[in-house]
């Protein structure tokens, strides 16, 4: 059975193929986000903010508009990157400097355009990337440079979109100095968010690698599957989660990595989807499930991917929950613990 749910009509006024396929692009997601977002399950509801909340909007539309971004930097705010690093002004609160802050920073250094506000100022926004050494010792008036990883999760809402999104595009820079065709240099355009090879004009944008991350449960509800990575301090155990293979669908992933790394065998239909988040570290999409499985079958760990692993008792997830860190948004886990009817 097909259903509309919504249509929409994207003009252009131009031939330009290459430009045309980024309009009718970005028109496509943002329509496919609002189908799906009306859709979407009360836990990942959750995660996002209510309509009123302060939010960022990519404003794709002023990307490809140079002399636009030219014109709005000097009303703009900026967050600073250096390497893994975000410049913060607590371990909760993400710096944001203005313009006069940045012009005084010298050397190499990436400036993206990562969107507007949605409130009545329409804040423009943008992420520099530091790239030289004599960054090192740069003071911004008491704010300090934090690992990106370990603290983004700390942040508000907005302030951990903005962090991220930022990392996101400063990683693939990184990464993308040449052409994967010709192997010709490419340069930056639309506003830091995608590379054109000066050789052969071959556009390039940023790629996002699927990973899911799984709460498996036992069939009462009463016991989750948690275990702990080599990679891992000790007593930090985590649920399970691993990169979904090409041609794979994430509930296989789901099936697959918890038969590989434990041996036990998710319930066939059990696996529903919970919410997501992007963890640019270096390019991944966390994409969350919920499953179970017969906690009475032995645990056969995979000894090259894990130290150990053990069904937990819900209170004591629950309990950790509250533990600030580097993990998926509470509110994933609030929402999974709560209000999930399969974990009563």
């Amino acid at each position: 059975t097909v259903k509309l749910l919504k249509q929409l009509v994207v003009r252009s006024t131009h031939s330009d193929r290459q430009a045309n396929m980024s309009l009718f692009a970005d028109a496509a997601a943002d329509l496919a986000s609002e189908v799906l977002g009306a859709e979407m399950p009360l836990a990942t509801k959750k995660m996002y903010p209510p309509s009123s909340a302060l939010i960022l909007d990519r404003a794709t539309n002023l990307r490809r508009d140079p002399v636009a971004l030219d014109a709005m930097r000097p009303q703009s705010k900026y967050v600073l990157l250096r390497g893994n690093q975000i410049l913060v002004r607590s371990v909760t609160e993400l710096a944001l400097l203005t313009y006069d802050q940045v012009t005084t920073i010298e050397g190499k250094q990436e400036i993206t355009f990562l969107g507007v506000l949605s409130d009545d100022t329409k804040t423009p926004m943008f992420g520099i990337d530091l790239l030289d050494d004599k960054h090192e010792n740069l003071d911004f008036e008491g704010n300090t440079f934090v690992d990106t990883r370990t603290s983004a999760p700390l942040f508000p809402t907005l302030e951990n979109e903005l962090a991220l999104h930022a990392c996101a595009l400063a990683q693939w820079q990184r990464r993308s100095g040449f052409c994967s065709l010709c192997g010709g240099p490419m340069i930056l355009v639309d506003g830091g968010t995608c590379r054109k090879c000066t050789s052969c004009g071959t556009p390039s944008w940023p790629r996002q690698d699927p990973s899911m991350i799984a709460v498996i449960s036992s069939r009462d509800g009463q016991r989750i599957l948690l275990a702990r990575s080599p990679r891992h301090p000790p007593k930090l155990h985590t649920t399970l989660a691993g990169f979904v293979e090409v041609g794979e669908t994430f509930e296989a992933a789901v099936a697959r990595e918890a038969f590989e790394e434990t041996g036990v065998i998710v319930d066939e239909g059990s696996t529903k989807y919970i919410g997501s988040q992007p963890w640019p570290f270096p390019q991944s999409c966390m994409v969350g499930f919920l499953a179970t499985a017969d906690d009475t079958t032995p645990l056969n760990i995979d000894t090259k991917e894990l130290v150990s692993a053990q069904w937990f008792d819900k209170d004591q997830v629950r309990a950790a929950t509250t533990v600030p860190g580097a993990t998926m948004q509470h509110a994933v886990a609030e929402a999974t613990l709560n209000d999930n009817p399969d974990l009563p």
